[in-house]
C-alpha cells in the first residue's frame, strides 16, 4: 500500500505532471477523491484541474497507477511563483 505523500505538480495542456518528489518526477497523473481500496473506477470522483491550467499545485494523496488517490489540493501557486517553478524545473 502506498504512503500518503505531497506532490509538487504543474498543470500543462490539461495534464498534471509531477515535479517533486524526484522519484515521481515526470509522471503524468490524474487526481481523484476516491480512496485506493474502493471497488469503483477512480474516474467517478476525478478532480478537474481546468481552472489550474499553467499553474503549479501542491497535492497530497497516494500515488498509484497514474492516479493520486484521496487527493487533496493543498495549494495553488499564483502566476509569478508558477512561472518560477516551471523555469526551475524545465532544466
Amino acid at each position: 500500500m502506498s504512503v500518503v505523500g505531497q506532490f509538487l505538480c504543474v498543470v500543462k495542456d490539461g495534464t498534471i505532471v509531477i515535479l517533486l518528489p524526484e522519484s515521481e518526477a515526470g509522471n503524468v497523473v490524474r487526481l481523484t477523491e476516491m480512496p485506493m481500496q474502493k471497488a469503483v473506477a477512480p474516474e467517478v470522483q476525478e478532480i478537474s484541474v481546468k481552472k489550474h491550467e499553467g499553474k503549479a499545485i501542491m497535492v497530497e494523496g497516494r500515488s498509484s497507477g497514474g492516479w493520486i488517490y484521496s487527493a487533496e489540493l493543498i495549494e495553488t501557486a499564483g502566476p509569478i511563483l508558477s512561472a518560477l517553478v516551471q523555469k526551475v524545473f524545465s532544466r
